[in-house]
């Protein structure tokens, strides 16, 4: 209990019937020295009337004029969530029991109950319904974040490969369900495999929405046998549609001539990650984003051998990359070592991911490795 609960006033509403009992509570609850707010209700319908005002803790006499049995003690625990301590007479003990075990939080005989043990009874219920819906409230939190952990994962899944001679390795710490982000990668009938990494511009529900329209229409049209200028042409009419714009680079990786081809749509080339191999790069700009209509997507194309692997990330982090200072240790520094490395995938995309973490613009992850499996 907080110092500011501990100093406000119980309010208490007291079920009772008898006048002379209702008294006797009163006079314990002076004695205890309880800061109480007494509200007295003579039947269970006042009783539940009562109920529109805030309320601590309800004093239940079982035996009222228009209830029978443990009836008023479910129809009060029904309406209202403050705790319940039942009064029962000296020859009524046992239904005190069976009133705990029907939701009531404590019980009292009368007249063998002084006021240090009613205001006990009294603090006590009132802290354990208080812990009680705090439980709750904790348990409904928890359920509500692993239901939006679904949710995102349901939004993102993973790549769809079943055959193709292709390696991916996909790191994501992109912000959850409203991230503007859109990742994916799908083998395609003829065995090619389309990769998609993008950017819906602005923030918040519309962003993450276009973006989770994209990527699914991409999966849909990569599953089908549309060319890939064509595909792009159908996610800028959607996202046109949709009064956004998405940059977005797609990679077009076919394993009979080993070759990758990258469609900039805003985007820039993905990185080559060689040892010996020059950046790609477009002749032109990046091309035009997703839902800015008809304009030139430049094509990069490049062979990859079998230790090359393709970097795509975003955008936005390839933007503060190329503004970084030359000095330092900067993300710049990071993806140009990057750039020309080899070896264990999962070594270095956690070089690239602590980089774009430390020096990103927004601290979000959100990487594809590609390259070809080991023949």
């Amino acid at each position: 209990m907080t110092d500011s609960e501990a100093s406000a006033a119980l309010h208490l509403l007291l079920v009772e019937d008898d006048d002379g009992d209702a008294v006797l509570v009163e006079e314990l609850l002076h004695d205890a020295g309880i800061d109480t707010d007494v509200t007295r209700a003579w039947s269970l319908e006042a009783a539940l009337d009562a109920l529109v005002m805030p309320v601590d803790c309800i004093l239940l006499d079982l035996g009222l004029p228009d209830a029978s049995g443990l009836d008023a003690l479910l129809q009060l625990r029904s309406a209202s969530s403050a705790a319940v301590v039942v009064l029962t007479g000296l020859d009524d003990a046992d239904r005190g029991l069976e009133a705990v075990g029907a939701g009531a939080d404590d019980y009292l005989v009368k007249g063998t109950v002084g006021g240090e043990a009613l205001g006990r009874a009294l603090r006590y219920a009132v802290e354990r319904r208080r812990g009680d819906h705090e439980k709750r409230n904790e348990e409904e939190r928890r359920a509500h974040v692993e239901a939006v952990s679904s949710l995102a994962s349901a939004l993102r899944p993973s790549p769809r490969l079943s055959g193709a001679p292709v390696r991916v390795l996909v790191r994501s710490n992109d912000g959850g369900p409203l991230s503007p982000h859109l990742c994916d990668v799908v083998e395609r009938p003829d065995g090619s495999v389309l990769s998609v990494t993008g950017t819906a511009a602005g923030s918040g529900p519309a962003a993450a929405a276009l973006a989770v329209n994209v990527r699914a229409a991409f999966r849909a049209l990569a599953l089908s046998e549309l060319p890939v200028p064509e595909v792009l042409t159908v996610l800028d009419r959607l996202a046109a549609a949709h009064e956004g714009v998405v940059n977005a680079v797609v990679v077009e990786l076919a394993p009979g001539s080993r070759e990758a081809v990258c469609h900039l749509a805003g985007h820039h080339a993905p990185l080559l990650l060689s040892a010996d191999a020059v950046p790609l790069s477009a002749a032109g700009d990046r091309g035009a984003p997703l839902g800015a209509g008809p304009g030139a997507r430049p094509v990069v194309r490049t062979h990859l051998r079998a230790q090359d692997r393709l970097l795509v990330l975003h955008t936005a982090v390839l933007d503060q990359a190329a503004n970084a200072a030359p000095e330092g240790s900067s993300l710049g520094t990071v993806l140009e070592a990057a750039s020309r490395g080899t070896g264990d995938d999962a070594a270095l995309a956690d070089t690239v991911e602590r980089a774009v973490r430390a020096y990103g613009p927004d601290g979000q992850v959100e990487l594809t490795l590609l390259g070809w499996t080991p023949a």
